[in-house]
């Protein structure tokens, strides 16, 4: 506690209070030359000691206690000042003191705050080059395993090749043990399993060179005649009477159930059509053939490899989506004056639907509206249907550049090839399906046909009564003014064995029915 010169606590002044606990007691003296200067003047000369003449020794008495009482007033007031003094510098430095300390601390805290951001940065870059380095060390790992995975399925894959026998890739080469094994992994159904392998007919000791008859020169001669015509009318002028190629065999159904022949043509004991083939399905052989090798234009028998195209791209479970009919597909139709459904622009008949429509009422729309559905356009699927010609082995002697069979010069086939497409597509169980079907009712074409159209299959109906050996089971008949009235079907014979039968350029829609009852009576069992 600080008491100042009257005996008063003074807080200001307090020392213990602003930290100096070891001061008690503070006592303060004049300098020593303040105090050698008080002696001085308090012990004067002798001359100064000398009493003025007149002055009693009481009154200097006096005025030497006098003096000495003024001295003694500015004494105190001397150390008073100098204890104010002190206590300013005290005070001064202890603000100096606080103010480094608290410098310090305020240094101390920014190295204590960089050092713990270095250390957390520090920590984090640690921890991601950890995790870096485990994903790699586990990715590496996956490789390597993947890796290990693919070479032990590889060594397994060649072992097993190594202890499997190795099967001739030409059936030509196979024995009849290996032929049986190369069958039985195709996963062909029931219906078609005794299909030989591949799609390579070829000619034996038994196939036979079908014969020309006096009718099917009586036709060459009519042909010639026609041809006579159109060279007369391109030349503008006009063939007589005698020359005039009045139609020899009429379009339509004979009169009488007994099988008649139309006015004109002959009886079914002969083949008309200028281009005919029939191949034992079950052993690649050709039974019979008539320019097999020719180049034809297919006409709506295009459709069979239209729909197997179809349906190698879509699988049972699309079967319901509809499908938008565009106005370019009805104008190409009308154009063509090509057979339809009856679809309009803005119909949506169902992919099922479409098959059907293709096949047995030979409908452009329909075929049109499928190559859309499957490619997005009629040039993307028909590049598709001429990869299947190429996949076949066809692409040296075939050609598509529609889905429908309009006439077009770089379009062609030979009754050869269309017996190897049809053999594909009997081989897949849909297209078999829908080529078998005798009538089917389309629902799709709406603003034609609101209450549905009962559609069929014409080849199918006309040749049931027929005796052809067996039943025929598939067919699709195609016609342009090039290619005349042609026609594929696929026989089951009475035999059990599976016959294709192609024939072009018939002098009419019947007489291609009749060609294939003429070679399917004669040919098979």
């Amino acid at each position: 506690m600080y008491y100042n010169n009257q005996g008063q606590y003074d807080p200001d002044e307090d020392f213990f209070d602003n930290g100096f606990d070891d001061y008690t007691t503070i006592q303060y003296s004049d300098p020593p030359e303040r105090q050698s200067g008080r002696r001085e003047k308090e012990e004067p000369s002798a001359t100064d000691r000398t009493v003025p003449q007149g002055v009693s020794r009481s009154s200097r008495g006096s005025v030497d206690g006098s003096r000495s009482s003024a001295d003694g007033s500015r004494s105190s007031a001397d150390v008073s000042r100098s204890s104010r003094g002190r206590t300013g510098g005290s005070r001064e430095r202890l603000r100096q003191r606080r103010e480094r300390e608290r410098k310090e601390r305020e240094r101390k805290r920014r190295i204590l705050i960089a050092a713990i951001a270095g250390g957390s940065a520090a920590a984090v870059i640690v921890i991601l080059l950890s995790v870096r380095f485990v994903i790699s060390r586990n990715a590496g790992k996956k490789q390597d395993t993947l890796h290990e995975t693919a070479a032990a399925s590889t060594l397994s894959t060649v072992s097993e090749a190594s202890q499997e026998e190795q099967l001739p890739s030409d059936p030509d080469d196979m024995t009849p043990e290996q032929l049986e094994k190369a069958k039985a992994q195709r996963g062909l159904s029931r219906d078609v399993a005794s299909f030989a392998l591949g799609y390579k007919f070829k000619e034996s000791d038994a196939t036979v060179q079908i014969p020309l008859t006096d009718a099917n020169y009586k036709k060459m001669e009519q042909e010639k005649k026609w041809n006579a015509a159109i060279a007369a009318s391109a030349a503008g002028t006009t063939p007589s009477a005698a020359e005039d190629p009045s139609e020899s065999s009429s379009q339509e159904e004979p009169a009488s159930a007994s099988g008649t022949a139309p006015a004109g043509a002959v009886g079914d004991d002969y083949v008309d059509s200028d281009y005919a083939i029939l191949v034992n399905a079950d052993t690649n052989e050709i039974v019979a053939e008539r320019n097999p090798q020719d180049k034809i234009c297919p006409a709506s028998m295009t459709k069979v490899l239209t729909v197997l195209v179809a349906a190698e791209h879509i699988d049972d479970s699309k079967l319901q989506d509809t499908q938008e009919i565009t106005q370019d597909i009805t104008d190409l139709a009308y154009i063509n004056d090509a057979s339809n459904v009856g679809y309009m622009p803005g119909d949506k008949p169902t992919v099922e639907e479409m098959f059907y429509g293709t096949i047995l009422e030979s409908g452009a729309d329909a075929a049109m509206g499928l190559a859309d559905y499957v490619a997005g356009s009629q040039e993307a699927f028909v590049k598709l249907m001429n990869d299947k010609l190429a996949e076949l082995g066809l692409s040296a002697t075939s050609h598509f550049t529609n889905v429908v069979g309009l006439y077009d010069k770089d379009h062609y086939t030979t009754v050869h090839d269309m017996a190897v497409i049809m053999k594909a597509a009997m081989e897949n169980d849909f297209v078999r399906k829908v080529m078998t079907a005798h009538t089917y009712t389309c629902m799709g074409a709406q603003q034609v046909y609101p209450e549905g159209r009962l559609i069929s299959n014409w080849f199918l109906r006309r040749i049931e009564d027929k005796d052809t050996h067996g039943t025929v089971l598939c067919a699709k008949t195609g016609y342009v003014t090039e290619s005349g009235n042609c026609a594929v079907s696929y026989q089951l014979s009475n035999d059990g064995g599976h016959y294709i039968c192609v024939t072009a350029l018939a002098a009419g829609n019947w007489r291609a029915i009749r060609d294939h009852v003429a070679m399917y009576q004669e040919y098979t069992k």
